[in-house]
């Protein structure tokens, strides 16, 4: 190979490697996926700003942090809410990732929820991760380098009974990161909606879904780490929707099913 030709290449190389992040931003970093995010990309070396509306819990993993000679400083916000979400905007500063993890796990009757409830659930999980991403990503863009990460669900994929609220929250999110993408990935940003099934986190005891830690069998619940792990996997070959676990990569085309439904709802209904 001509030497000109060799070094154009080596060249085109260190263009397309981004650079390390420096500063991130984790939404609903005060437990579960969230604070694992938080504390990896503190262990590679990022100022991590830590996101939540439960100041107690948010200060407690800030001190992990810390404690492992990490840097952090902490936003407590409720994003459910639009003043929680333009505060966080206003003090985020230049963030160079940004994880949009902040949820809830909602099931109810048709007609169950109040107003207030359906109201907060879609800012929270769709109306508010697009204006997060709005306000912040474009100065990524300028700078041209960053990551977006858009915690999703398997939900996005398929009906659920008593969570359609849910499940569409989810279908959105993860349709914006795709058109994100679009639009951003040949200026320097990179995005991903991650899409875990079941993860050991308190998320459901605190929506009053314990019951399913005992119905829902083991081999279908992911860690934390895993949710990282495939997130980080993603963003470096550039995929855009990533679902964690081979098992869930190979039920999904038959969530749709009625067979399908009709197991899931005696699995997981309560005694």
């Amino acid at each position: 190979m001509p030497q000109d030709d060799a070094a154009a290449m080596c060249e085109a190389r260190r263009v397309e490697t981004p650079p390390r992040p420096t500063r991130a931003l984790i939404t609903g970093a005060s437990s579960g996926i969230g604070a694992a995010f938080a504390e990896w990309y503190a262990n590679d070396g990022c100022e991590v700003v830590l996101v939540a509306r439960d100041a107690a819990s948010l200060n407690m993993v800030a001190e992990r942090i810390r404690g492992c000679g990490g840097t952090c400083e902490v936003i407590v916000a409720d994003l459910s809410q639009r003043d929680g979400v333009e505060t966080v905007v206003a003090r985020a500063g230049d963030v160079d990732v940004l994880v949009c993890n902040a949820g809830l796990t909602h099931a109810a009757s048709l007609g169950a929820s109040d107003r207030d409830q359906l109201d907060a659930l879609a800012y929270l999980m769709s109306t508010g991760v697009v204006r997060l991403c709005e306000a912040l990503v474009p100065t990524m863009v300028r700078h041209r380098r960053g990551d977006v990460v858009i915690v999703s669900s398997i939900a996005a994929f398929t009906p659920m009974r008593k969570a359609g609220p849910y499940a569409a929250a989810k279908a959105h999110c993860t349709s914006y990161a795709r058109s994100l993408s679009l639009e951003v990935r040949d200026k320097g940003v990179r995005v991903v909606a991650v899409c875990p099934g079941y993860v050991r986190t308190d998320l459901h005891r605190r929506a009053g879904l314990e019951h399913l830690a005992e119905k829902v069998p083991a081999w279908m619940w992911l860690d934390t780490a895993d949710v990282v792990h495939a997130t980080v996997r993603a963003l470096r070959k550039g995929r855009v929707v990533v679902v964690p676990g081979i098992v869930y990569r190979l039920v999904i085309p038959f969530l749709t099913s009625g067979v399908a439904q009709r197991i899931w709802r005696r699995m997981t209904r309560r005694r």
